[in-house]
């Protein structure tokens, strides 16, 4: 009897473990809790339609609870389904057999579905701006899920649920319309906690990788902290970066581009951006930077200046900024550093640059200074810029050997004038080994500027030759000041220098008001230079000198200028000019133009004259206008022993030359005519080189293709006539 019932108990506890071991591995299916967990879910949300399998219920011998599970059930969402791969629940066992039950946790598995139709069901359970915000922006990509969610004794979801998924092609277009495509990622999602792992992601064609992403949700903000980089790529800085105000054109469009951030940033619910940080290491290829001012100081520069091999750090913190880089600047291939560092702060911004260079050649045209390839030289920039839109160069230093030039703080306006200087020291040999020291300094409003030896050839150069109607005070901006300018030794050109260069000027509105200058050249002939406005506005320049050849060789088509004094008077309104130059007893041994005119008109003799010893000239007297670009010659009249020339037409802006005349050579014809008693008195005069007959003759064309052509006989017309006559009384 005992051996059966033990032998029945054990029969019971066979079969009470098969049954439990069927129950973990197989379970059983029943569809008992089907109308109760719809019932309950339509309760939440009439939208909301679930229909199940039958749920299979596994026993968890771990601690005997009751797994219950439905593979593949049906759910949709205002008729849109959401494909589940699963839901299970745990049941207690003393809840399997009540009538009220209350499950206290819930997982579910899906299969991909659609975003689009996920938000929708979010937000159908809690719905706030950002995800209005995530329903409009997002286009197309797949979710699939794996939850835990437990809950209250209520019903109530307890704040400890767990979601883990992954994203994968999903496709956003941001308010800009630009577009992020192929994101893919991992994420994990607790009460007021989401964590995005595994990003990789398309944005303006560059590939865009991040370990990880943490976002919390506290009070009133989402807080992003995380990583972003990319290998290397092509970006394009205008459609990358559309709102940071910053222009391009000058930049190429696309650049190769690597980098590592780290970023945080909150962000409210109103969509608002706030404490937003971020480090980055940043290294580019290539960008090139274009810019015409470059041309004045690189001879090698062509197009652009190539920015090579960039490596740099920026750290960014609520609007202030620090960037850190170093560089290689290509000019036309030509190969040198810099490193340079740029800090914002507030309203400021603080710039640092230093460049080493070392293989490109620079040019300081107006001091007649070149830095040489292969002559190491360093360059360093210092200064800020303020929201008021002034750059303020702190400090501007030129070093090359013993050579230098230091320039202390300069302001410019939003439009690049300068607004002051403070300081300029120049100590610089030149490219005619003259050493030039100056020193420029800003008292109050108005500068003092001393030297004791300066080659000023260039300088002048640029006053008499440049092809722009602005001075060279248009740099500034509304210049107001008395300068006064003491130089010891002032060189005009590699010879030839004034000495006790004296003088004061007072510049008004950019523009010199009144100027005394009395300087002599070293044979102790006399410099003068005057300038006065009067009450009329008008502007009246008057320039002499008995020592001419100084100023006269400037014109480099004029060779063999010998002696002769300069007299020249102009007068300036509304940038009207009318002036009067004039020269006196000087020789000329080469003009081409002349030259060719004279050959051109069988008159070979003259010629020669011209290119051999020279040809004699009593006076040459011109009168002009300049207006708007225009230079109207009204007469260019000049007078010799051995010829004369009466000349009238006009020099557009763009070089356009049209000159026509007479010339008129002392022939044998007109000496014999002049010889005639009474007579020749009355027609030709008692001196050489004037004459019934002459040559009439046109110039036109451009200064590198002048067109010459000549009728060698021909009257002289009565204003020939008429002027001469006024020459000779003038002369008796």
């Amino acid at each position: 009897m005992v051996k059966r019932f033990i032998q029945f108990i054990l029969f019971l506890l066979l079969l009470l473990l098969i049954s439990l071991v069927y129950l973990g591995v197989y379970g059983i299916s029943t569809n008992k809790f089907n109308n109760l967990i719809s019932e309950k879910i339509a309760d939440k949300n009439k939208d909301l339609d679930i229909n199940l399998n039958d749920i299979k219920i596994f026993l968890n011998i771990n601690n005997f609870n009751f797994e219950l599970k439905t593979i593949d059930p049906k759910v949709s969402f205002k008729k849109k389904e959401i494909k589940i791969k699963s839901i299970s629940t745990n049941l207690p066992l003393k809840n399997f057999f009540s009538k009220n039950i209350n499950f206290e946790e819930i997982k579910i598995l899906t299969h991909k579905n659609k975003i689009k139709n996920v938000i929708e069901i979010v937000r159908a359970y809690q719905n706030n701006p950002q995800l209005y915000i995530l329903s409009k922006v997002v286009k197309d990509g797949t979710i699939s899920i794996e939850s835990k969610i437990k809950f209250n004794q209520d019903g109530s979801i307890k704040k400890n649920y767990l979601i883990d998924g992954n994203i994968e092609d999903l496709k956003i277009k941001l308010l800009n319309d630009n577009l992020i495509e192929n994101l893919n990622t991992s994420f994990l999602v607790r009460d007021n906690e989401y964590l995005i792992y595994n990003l990789s992601l398309i944005y303006q064609s560059l590939k865009l990788k991040s370990n990880q992403i943490k976002i919390v949700n506290s009070q009133n903000n989402l807080i992003f902290d995380g990583d972003i980089s990319n290998k290397k790529g092509l970006i394009n800085l205008e459609k990358f970066l559309p709102n940071f105000n910053i222009n391009y054109k000058n930049i190429l469009d696309n650049l190769s581009v690597s980098s590592n951030n780290k970023f945080s940033f909150k962000l409210s619910k109103k969509m608002k951006l706030e404490d937003i940080k971020f480090q980055s290491k940043i290294s580019f290829e290539e960008l090139n930077y274009s810019n015409d001012i470059f041309k004045r100081f690189f001879p090698g520069y062509r197009k652009n200046i190539k920015v090579e091999n960039n490596s740099l750090t920026f750290d960014y913190n609520n609007g202030d900024y620090q960037l850190n880089g170093r560089s290689k600047l290509n000019i036309n291939g030509d190969i040198d550093d810099v490193d340079y560092s740029i800090k914002k702060i507030k309203r400021q911004i603080i710039y640092d640059f230093n460049f080493e260079i070392v293989n490109s050649a620079i040019n300081f045209k107006i001091l007649n200074y070149t830095k040489n390839k292969d002559d190491k030289s360093l360059l360093k920039i210092k200064g800020k810029y303020t929201d008021s839109k002034l750059i303020n160069f702190e400090n501007i230093k030129f070093v090359e050997g013993k050579n230098s030039i230091d320039i202390q703080k300069i302001n410019l306006n939003k439009n690049k004038k300068i607004k002051s200087i403070d300081d300029i020291k120049v100590n610089v040999l030149n490219n005619n080994d003259k050493l030039s020291k100056l020193n420029i300094k800003r008292i109050k409003n108005n500068y003092s500027i001393t030297s004791q030896t300066f080659d000023g050839s260039k300088l002048v150069d640029e006053i008499l030759f440049s092809k722009e109607e602005s001075n060279f005070l248009s740099i500034f901006d509304n210049l107001n000041s008395d300068v006064s300018i003491k130089i010891d030794t002032a060189y005009l050109n590699n010879e030839d220098y004034l000495t006790f260069f004296d003088t004061n000027l007072k510049i008004k509105n950019n523009e010199i008001f009144n100027m005394d200058l009395l300087s002599k050249f070293p044979n102790n002939k006399e410099f003068k230079v005057s300038i006065r406005t009067n009450q009329n506005k008008e502007k009246i320049t008057t320039i002499f000198t008995n020592y001419a050849t100084p100023i006269v060789k400037k014109y480099k088509f004029i060779k063999g200028f010998e002696g002769g004094s300069l007299d020249f008077y102009s007068i300036k309104k509304n940038k009207k000019t009318n002036s009067n130059l004039k020269l006196y007893d000087f020789k000329l041994k080469e003009v081409p133009a002349l030259t060719k005119l004279l050959t051109l008109a069988s008159l070979q003799g003259i010629a020669d004259l011209l290119t051999g010893e020279g040809i004699r000239f009593n006076e040459f007297e011109m009168k002009f206008n300049k207006d708007k670009g225009l230079m109207t010659i009204e007469e260019i009249y000049s007078l010799g022993p051995s010829i004369s020339v009466l000349m009238e037409g006009y020099v557009q802006k763009d070089d356009l030359i049209s000159l026509r005349g007479t010339l008129v050579p002392a022939t044998t014809v007109n000496k014999v005519i002049g010889s005639i008693p009474l007579l020749g008195d009355i027609l030709v005069g008692k001196k050489a080189g004037e004459g019934v007959f002459g040559v009439s003759f046109k110039i036109k064309g451009y200064p590198k293709d002048l067109k010459t052509t000549v009728n060698p006989i021909k009257t002289l017309t009565p204003r020939f006539i008429t002027r001469t006559l006024e020459k000779l009384k003038k002369t008796n």
